[in-house]
């Protein structure tokens, strides 16, 4: 990565709450450590709306429907994980980081449930582990970079399952992203590994942190009523693995963005 000596370092917060998703808003002061510009979460309810289209193949691969945040990474993405705040509840630690690192390589690569070529433009690698944690608020705000991207979990606010801020230079149509962290909170009980018996208002840990590491790459969120099949839908139903690939839409708009030919 390189230093930031000069200019505008720019974070957007995104949060992942329980049973929905929302993009930023409020534009606030959020970092001493460079003139940074935040967009501080509010945070809704569970969706009201039914689900068109189950998170199923047909559904994920049937709609293109996709945003873009606006800004890229122009060179590899390292990323590291403070296994020290791994909660003990979820057991293994490094089960959980293998975990982490698959919904990575699923955004890497562009890895996806249509049979589409696995072969987007994204370099990231994971680094190891780290004693940095996320530079992410408890309220879902944004902190001080520290140039490291880190994956930690730790206190958010209840409601709150993850929080991905990104750090970039320029404007919001070809930023230059230079600093991305995802803290996932570390609650008793509120995400599995491998879905549990019986399972209730608990989820997914590999499909949430795909979704953040979506966002980590540029991904918006789709209205959860119109296009709830996709990864980067605006509601994340509890108890579901069907959001560790990506959707047709969320495959699309990561190809377009930085897929090869």
């Amino acid at each position: 990565m390189p230093k930031i000596d000069t200019g505008l370092a720019k974070l957007l917060a995104l949060v992942l709450v329980a049973g929905s998703l929302t993009a930023p808003t409020a534009s606030v002061n959020v970092s001493r450590a460079a003139v940074a510009r935040g967009w501080l979460p509010v945070i809704p309810g569970p969706p009201t709306a039914e689900l068109a289209g189950a998170a199923d193949s047909g559904g994920r691969c049937a709609d293109p429907t996709g945003t873009w945040l606006g800004m890229h990474w122009r060179n590899e993405l390292r990323w590291r994980v403070n296994e020290q705040t791994i909660p003990a509840y979820l057991g293994d630690r490094t089960t959980v980081v293998n975990s982490l690192r698959s919904a990575a390589t699923t955004v890497d690569t562009g890895r996806n449930d249509c049979g589409l070529p696995a072969n987007l433009g994204i370099q990231e690698s994971y680094a190891g582990r780290t004693d940095h944690k996320a530079g992410v608020t408890p309220a879902g705000g944004c902190g001080e970079r520290d140039n490291q991207n880190t994956v930690s979990f730790g206190r958010l606010e209840k409601g709150l399952l993850a929080v991905t801020c990104i750090w970039w230079f320029g404007g919001k149509e070809n930023g230059r992203s230079v600093e991305t962290d995802i803290l996932i909170d570390d609650t008793e009980g509120l995400f599995f590994t491998t879905t549990p018996a019986d399972c209730s208002s608990r989820w997914d840990l590999e499909g949430t942190v795909t979704h953040e590491f979506g966002h980590a790459f540029g991904l918006g969120h789709v209205p959860f009523a119109e296009h709830g099949s996709q990864t980067m839908t605006d509601g994340l139903p509890d108890c579901s693995t069907a959001y560790r690939g990506l959707g047709l839409g969320d495959y699309l708009t990561l190809k377009q963005q930085y897929g090869t030919n």
